[in-house]
Formats: C-alpha cells, sequence, structure tokens
C-alpha cells in the first residue's frame, strides 16, 4: 500500500486504504482477524499493524504452559481492537450498510465440521448469522490448538484454519457467489487477486511436549497451505502469467516462529522485507502497482 499511495501522490491523487482499493477480503484465523481489521473496521495498514501487536502482547504476553487457553483473554483483546477503531463490541458484522469492499472470515461449524463464511453482506442464497464483529474475530481466530471454542447464536465454531489454512478457493468461490452466481465464470472479470501466506515455518524438529505439538501441526498446516496455493495456479495459470494473481509467502526466515512468539515481530519484519526486496518479488510488485495506479 505504500508503494500504491506513492504512485497515487504522483499523479495528485489521495492516499488510499486496502477498504479503498479492493472489492473483497477475506481470510482465515489470523488472516481473517485481518481482513475484519482492513475491510470492515476500515483500517489502515499501518493502524492494523499496530492493533495486531497490541493484540498479540495481550493474548502471548503470558508463556503458555497448557491448551486450550481460555477464550476471555482474546476476546478482551479483540473488543478492544474493535473500540479503538471508533466501532461498538456490540456492532453486527453484517449491520446492513453497503460497503464498497465486502469481507468475509472463514470458521467451521463444532458440529457440522462444514466450513462456514461470516460476511458483512448478505447474499440472496446464502444464510445470514447474524454475528458480532467481535464474535466474528473470534470464530475465525481462535485457533483449537490455542483456544476454547466460540459460540454464536446457539451454534460453536472453531477457527478456520482447521478448514481453509489458505482461503484463496474460498475466496475465489466467494466471488463467483457474489458477481457472476448464474454464468459462474469468474476469471474475465478479475482484475487482480492476491493470497498472503503466512511464511514458510520450516521442519526442524523441536522438543517434547506443547512446542513439538505447536511445530508439528504448523509445519502440517504450511503443507497443505502450499497445496492448495499449486492446484489454484494450476486453474489460474493464465492470470498468474498475466501477473494478474499474485502469491506473496515469505520463503526464508520465519522458520521455527511460532504463532505465539509475538517477541519476534522484528525478526518476521527483516525476513518479509528481505522477501520484498528480492529481485523477482520488486517485479511483481510494479505491475501489481500499475493495476491500481
Amino acid at each position: 500500500m505504500d508503494r500504491l499511495n506513492n504512485e497515487r501522490k504522483k499523479n495528485n491523487l489521495p492516499p488510499a486504504k486496502p477498504c479503498e482499493v479492493f472489492d473483497l477480503l477475506g481470510g482465515t484465523s489470523t488472516g481473517g482477524l485481518i481482513a475484519i481489521m482492513l475491510g470492515r473496521l476500515d483500517m489502515g495498514v499501518g493502524e492494523c499493524i499496530a492493533a495486531y501487536n497490541d493484540l498479540a502482547a495481550a493474548v502471548f504476553g503470558e508463556k503458555l504452559s497448557y491448551i486450550p487457553v481460555s477464550i476471555k483473554g482474546l476476546e478482551s483483546a479483540i473488543k478492544q481492537v474493535v473500540t479503538q477503531s471508533g466501532a461498538s463490541e456490540t456492532d453486527l458484522l453484517n449491520d446492513g450498510t453497503e460497503r464498497g469492499c465486502r469481507t468475509f472470515v472463514c470458521t467451521v461449524d463444532r458440529d457440522t465440521k462444514d466450513m462456514v463464511r461470516l460476511r458483512s453482506y448478505s447474499l440472496p442464497d446464502e444464510p445470514n448469522i447474524y454475528a458480532t464483529i467481535c464474535q466474528a474475530a473470534l470464530a475465525t481466530s481462535a485457533a483449537t490448538t490455542f483456544f476454547d471454542a466460540v459460540s454464536i447464536n446457539n451454534r460453536t465454531f472453531a477457527d478456520g484454519g482447521f478448514g481453509a489454512n489458505n482461503p484463496v478457493d474460498e475466496v475465489g468461490g466467494e466471488s463467483a457467489n457474489i458477481w457472476c452466481s448464474e454464468m459462474g465464470d469468474l476469471k474475465p472479470l478479475v482484475k487482480c487477486l492476491i493470497s498472503v501466506g503466512t511464511g514458510n515455518p520450516g521442519k526442524k524438529a523441536f522438543e517434547d511436549g506443547m512446542v513439538k505439538f505447536l511445530s508439528e501441526t504448523m509445519v502440517q498446516i504450511a503443507t497443505e497451505t502450499e497445496a492448495t496455493e499449486k492446484k489454484f495456479i494450476a486453474r489460474w495459470c493464465k492470470h498468474f502469467d498475466e501477473k494478474r494473481y499474485f502469491r506473496f509467502n515469505v520463503d526464508q526466515g520465519l522458520q521455527n516462529i511460532g504463532l505465539d512468539e509475538y517477541k519476534k515481530k522484528g525478526t518476521i519484519q527483516a525476513a518479509s522485507e528481505g522477501y520484498l526486496t528480492h529481485v523477482a518479488q520488486k517485479f511483481r510488485q510494479s505491475v501489481y502497482i500499475e493495476d491500481f495506479s
């Protein structure tokens, strides 16, 4: 967004937030929480990063010794993020307001094991689950490896990561439901589709106990995530070749950094910046910027 806004400035245009650039933001788990911050709460990227850092410190400030952890700490941190953005903790994710940027998050129904999309908008043929912003954020981000499940209107949800670690297919399916439900051919309508990963966690063996359990889980998630990506690229190869589909996923430097290691944000930032300054990524970014300038 910094590079995009630099280009906008050259053209005498005001800076834009992600919600003013994208038509749809979707995510699962941490990505779902970020989608809500950027899309439903209208945050800028800088605001979102600061809010997420505060949330991570509040939730993971004390070393975890057992699982699952009480949901109350995460719930309190999310409510603070929501209220500090200017919204109320009782505001609905879908409050009936028509917005330029639609937002949805993935979660899993604990009883049926079905993937569920919680939306900030309504679709004619889809059920509307009346979740608050806080409930939706909890439902998508309360990873079952850490937290208890979440209840919304007598239904119980677990984080979407166990059904869609990489939600790119969910974003594609949701886009088709919104803009081409009758013809079903989304590809001609897509100007730019961006998929952002959480980085390669590596495959190094850890000690016994919880750390080992979490590390094995992260490797399994990473494997499934990249497999999903390869299948998606195969189906969208023309968009990939034409620089209309982008996948950003840090490949080095994030190995062995767990979900709860928020104090290593400097390492995460350095690895991400190193990845983005790679020559190939510079080229991809420059093409991407042209699409929005």
